[in-house]
C-alpha cells in the first residue's frame, strides 16, 4: 500500500495559503487590485494546488508520483517565469510602459487566452507599481520566492521517490 507524501501536502498548503493571502488580505482587506501578471500567478498557484492535491489524496504509486512531481516542476517553472518577468518589470521598467493597460479579464474577452497571456507578459504600468511590501520585498519578489519553494518541494519529493525506487532493486 502506498502512503501519503508530506511534501505534496506541504505544496498544497503553500498554494492555498498564497491564494488566500492574495485574495482575502491583499485584494479584499487592503483593496489592491491584481495586475494581469498577478492574475497569471494566481492561475499557476491554482494549477499547482490541483497537482499537489491529486498527488497527496490519490496516493499514487512511485511512477505516477514522479509524474505528478514532473508536472509540478513544469508548472512551477512557468510560475518562476511569470514572477521573474514581474520582478524585472518592477525594477527595470521599459521605456513607454504606459500607465495602465486593459485588465486581464477584458483582454481575455477581446483577444482570447493566448493574446491575453502574451499581453500580460508584456506588462502594463500597473505591473511596474510597487503597491505593498513585506520586509522590503514587493509582492512579485515574494511570489518568486514562493515559486522557488514549490519547485524545491516537488524536486525533493521526486528525488525521494527515485531513491525509494532504486532501493527496491
Amino acid at each position: 500500500m502506498t502512503r501519503s507524501h508530506p511534501l505534496h501536502l506541504a505544496g498544497l498548503l503553500v498554494c492555498l495559503a498564497s491564494l488566500g493571502f492574495a485574495y482575502f488580505y491583499l485584494q479584499k482587506t487592503l483593496g489592491l487590485e491584481p495586475c494581469p501578471l498577478c492574475i497569471l500567478d494566481r492561475f499557476i498557484f491554482g494549477a499547482l494546488a490541483v497537482i499537489f492535491a491529486l498527488a497527496y489524496f490519490e496516493k499514487p504509486n512511485r511512477r505516477d508520483r514522479i509524474g505528478y512531481d514532473i508536472g509540478a516542476l513544469m508548472v512551477a517553472l512557468a510560475g518562476l517565469g511569470v514572477a521573474g518577468r514581474h520582478v524585472h518589470l518592477q525594477y527595470f521598467p521599459p521605456e513607454g510602459l504606459g500607465n495602465c493597460g486593459a485588465g486581464f479579464w477584458s483582454l481575455l474577452d477581446r483577444i482570447g487566452i493566448e493574446g491575453a497571456i502574451a499581453s500580460a507578459l508584456q506588462g502594463s504600468g500597473d505591473c511596474g507599481d510597487i503597491q505593498w511590501t513585506f520586509l522590503g520585498l514587493s509582492i512579485p519578489v515574494l511570489t518568486l520566492g514562493v515559486f522557488v519553494l514549490l519547485f524545491a518541494l516537488a524536486l525533493a519529493d521526486m528525488i525521494q521517490a527515485i531513491r525509494q525506487r532504486s532501493e527496491e532493486f
